[in-house]
């Protein structure tokens, strides 16, 4: 069986060290006994620490203390005079001094990898956790939207006498948003895998009117107004209609929620979408809620960035990160007055190819 690249550079230091150490009792041997040839000791310990255990580099420090006294036994010379017996203390000073940084190194080397170890594990929690919170916000529309129509069908079920027809109507509604449900799951998951983006031919104006067909329910509820103002001739766009979907409804649902605490004769939604020239479409949701402070229009997108005491600030992320698969721009602006204007751009034609192929297999990208 091969030996991998690890073990055989292991073999080769030991190998080296076991040379150097050899060479230099060699020259210890060979040399006067005034020349301190075993303060070369240090370079054995020095290479000792890459191979060996905290146990081992000690075991080769008192390797070297002996060879450092056989050297000095067998060199020629005085080896009982003051300047031999000087130099051998200051020799096994230098290898313990050795010794010791190279222990300390390793030490430090060590907590440095656990670190390092910890912060990954760290970081692989963090991302199941935005994964987590990404589905959880994205399935909460359409199970919202399920309980509502459930709730409505048995409210015609119940009537006297029931009335099979509305509930009929409403339980096709329950699967259409069951469907829908599947779909931001499986979309969300190409989104964090390297999956190439569905694209289809799309009229931005289809996604716009099916949005708000969705979000019916939640602008009624809240006695919200929606004026929309979409171009007759718009270009079509490349893109995944699932995808661009979830986008609009979390931008309808998110100005649903600013104005929550408006006058009634203020909640007012407005659409709009034009064409940008001959490159791109740009759809407009504007709102005149509360609107955005300097520091929201700085963190907006950030994941788990919110303002709402139950959201979970994941929505805009992904939204943005839809927009930047499908070569667009997704960006906000306060209004003058009151509330605040979301911009959706997405490129079309020829354009709209070449900036889907440069983000097309991207992963979710989570700015925290």
């Amino acid at each position: 069986m091969p030996l991998s690249a690890a073990v055989k550079s292991r073999r080769f230091y030991i190998a080296m060290t076991v040379a150097v150490a050899f060479v230099n009792l060699t020259l210890d041997i060979w040399t006067d006994a005034d020349i301190n040839v075993g303060v070369l000791y240090v370079i054995v310990v020095f290479m000792s620490v890459r191979v060996c255990d905290a146990r081992g580099v000690v075991i080769v420090t008192l390797c070297c203390a002996v060879l450092t006294g056989i050297g000095w036994y067998f060199s020629p010379g005085k080896i009982w005079g003051t300047t031999a017996i000087v130099n051998r203390l200051l020799g096994l000073l230098a290898v313990g001094f050795a010794t010791f940084l190279g222990l300390r190194d390793r030490a430090a080397h060590i907590a440095l990898q656990v670190a390092w170890e910890q912060l990954a594990r760290a970081n692989r929690i963090a991302t199941v956790g935005e994964l987590t919170a990404s589905i959880g916000h994205e399935i909460k529309q359409p199970i919202t939207a399920i309980i509502t129509h459930a709730n409505t069908s048995l409210r015609w079920l119940d009537a006297q006498p029931p009335n099979l027809d509305e509930a009929k109507q409403t339980l096709g509604m329950i699967v259409r948003d069951a469907r829908r449900a599947s779909n931001v799951t499986d979309r969300i998951r190409a989104l964090v895998k390297k999956s190439p983006i569905r694209r289809d031919s799309l009229n931005l104006n289809d996604v716009i009117t099916e949005v708000l067909l969705f979000s019916r329910s939640e602008l009624q509820v809240n006695r919200i107004s929606v004026e929309s103002q979409l171009a007759s001739d718009l270009w079509p766009v490349s893109g995944d209609r699932v995808q661009l979907q979830q986008v609009l409804l979390n931008l309808v649902l998110n100005a649903v929620e600013a104005m929550r605490e408006s006058d009634a004769g203020q909640r007012q939604l407005a659409i709009t979408s034009t064409n940008d020239g001959s490159t791109g479409v740009l759809v407009v949701v504007q709102d005149f809620g509360k609107g955005l402070s300097a520091d929201d229009l700085a963190h907006l997108f950030n994941a788990f960035y919110t303002r709402k005491p139950e959201g979970m600030g994941m929505g805009l992320t992904i939204s943005r990160s839809i927009v930047d698969g499908h070569g667009g721009r997704l960006w906000a602006t306060q209004n003058e007055r009151r509330g605040a204007t979301f911009h959706m751009w997405l490129p079309v034609g020829s354009t709209a190819s070449a900036a889907a192929d440069q983000g097309a297999a991207q992963p979710l990208k989570l700015n925290v």
